[in-house]
């Protein structure tokens, strides 16, 4: 059901129940949507708001316009939704828990799956970036801890050359690093990644030796530090 728009952010709650109506099969995947001057009128909107609404949809490739003949819902509208909207749940603060909760899952059979097939090459290229995390940390180079410990992880997806794992790995990245930052402004830089870099290296090690079993346990352990993280920032942000 259409509702007149009353909001501030007017285009938003366009964009909103426009997506409604595809998910709600009243706007069918690969049909026409109604004119411009229609949907103002049944949005109860400026033409201006319904074109930025429609504009941001079409960025999100929800709807596509064909030359001369209108604007229509695109053939996979649903799917575009659901990733969008998968996105924005990883990119906000408050489901920070679920996404590290999701990371345990699927990290600790990453680290199995890198561990059996590591090289000496990547181990090399794993020393490296605790090496340079620990001298960021000495310097209390805050922007290259960040980057030195998701590359950590970056590289060991990327030993599984597990496409979709990679994939999926770099779509949390922006939510987990802002994890780091904020978890760091917590504890200090120094408490936090002493114990990390020291976990880190006993990762390594289970990846020297090809050891699966025990690089996925370390990493169980390393997902629960972090998740203990997350509550310690919750409780002092409700004191």
């Amino acid at each position: 059901m259409i509702t007149p728009v009353t909001r501030r952010q007017i285009y938003e709650n366009v964009c909103t129940q426009m997506i409604n109506l595809i998910e709600e099969g009243k706007w069918k995947e690969g049909e026409r949507i109604p004119g411009e001057v229609s949907l103002a009128q049944m949005f109860n909107v400026s033409r201006n708001s319904l074109r930025t609404a429609v504009k941001v949809l079409h960025s999100s490739e929800i709807l596509i316009s064909k030359p001369g003949i209108g604007t229509f819902v695109s053939e996979e509208a649903v799917k575009k939704i659901n990733n969008k909207r998968i996105i924005s749940m990883i990119q906000d603060e408050k489901y920070a828990k679920e996404v590290v909760e999701v990371r345990k899952i699927l990290d600790k059979e990453t680290a199995y799956q890198a561990a059996i097939k590591c090289s000496s090459e990547d181990i090399k290229k794993l020393e490296n970036c605790i090496n340079q995390l620990s001298k960021a940390v000495k310097k209390g180079d805050v922007e290259n801890v960040i980057y030195w410990g998701s590359q950590f992880h970056i590289e060991i997806v990327g030993i599984t050359k597990n496409k979709i794992m990679i994939s999926i790995y770099e779509s949390l990245k922006s939510n987990l690093d802002h994890d780091r930052h904020w978890y760091i402004n917590l504890k200090g830089l120094q408490a936090v990644y002493d114990k990390y870099i020291e976990h880190d290296r006993k990762i390594i090690e289970a990846f020297r030796n090809n050891d699966g079993e025990l690089a996925r346990k370390l990493m169980v352990e390393h997902m629960e530090m972090r998740l203990k993280g997350i509550e310690e920032f919750k409780e002092e942000k409700r004191k």
